[in-house]
């Protein structure tokens, strides 16, 4: 089993954290099939939080994960270095620049844009709440958009009673402390990346270094070409 399936599975189990899930469209994958893309460019993260680290931490989750999904992932500080040189140090203006141009400097095939809507760990004194939501939306050469997704992820540790109610107290306070000091941010991103290109009802089509790309893209052309059969029998 993949190393990051694992720890996705033991951030579920282990933290109980809730999740919701953000389509944007009925049939997100048509147009990914039709691109078939062989590499991934991830551009540095639109962070709108408080928190400054919070975009280098989630480029430090999604490289390996693409990686296992099949494609060429380029170096995201060697992209991160390379931008700078263009004159692009701003991530907000990274974005907003031609997709067209930012994939003729690296020769990629498709572009990752990451927005971090929130980043955050609500303290109550005796319940802490980490937070992360974050939007994912890959490009084409020619700037169509090929894949979308948002998931925003929740984690609340709890501790189990003792029924003695100034223990639970004394224990749920610490408890709140301890998240608060060191927030499962990246657990809970790992789960969002995972839930958003994995577990998604359209997950990411498999890359080109996946083995079970060939079988993947006989099965959507015998589809389709099943579709097409079935609407010359029952026009």
């Amino acid at each position: 089993m993949p190393r990051t399936l694992i720890a996705v599975l033991l951030a579920v189990l282990l933290t109980g954290c809730v999740s919701m899930p953000y389509e944007t469209n009925e049939n997100p994958l048509q147009a990914f099939q039709q691109v078939k893309p062989h590499s991934i460019l991830v551009l540095p993260v639109v962070n709108n939080s408080v928190d400054v680290m919070a975009g280098d931490s989630v480029l430090t989750t999604l490289p390996k994960l693409l990686g296992e999904r099949g494609y060429y992932v380029f170096p995201v500080n060697t992209v991160k270095t390379l931008l700078e040189y263009e004159g692009f140090s701003d991530a907000q203006e990274i974005h907003s620049a031609p997709t067209e141009k930012l994939v003729s400097l690296f020769h990629a095939d498709s572009v990752l844009y990451v927005t971090i809507y929130s980043w955050t760990a609500q303290y109550l004194v005796v319940s802490t709440t980490t937070q992360v939501d974050l939007e994912y939306v890959i490009k084409d050469a020619n700037g169509n958009v090929i894949f979308s997704d948002r998931r925003l992820v929740e984690y609340t540790p709890r501790d189990n009673s003792t029924g003695d109610f100034w223990s639970d107290l004394v224990s749920s306070a610490i408890t709140a402390a301890i998240e608060r000091a060191a927030p499962h941010y990246l657990p809970l991103t790992r789960e969002a990346n995972a839930q958003a290109f994995l577990y998604n009802r359209y997950p990411l089509p498999p890359g080109p270094y996946h083995p079970s790309y060939d079988q993947y893209y006989l099965d959507v052309e015998a589809k389709a070409a099943a579709e097409t059969a079935g609407q010359y029998l029952n026009p």
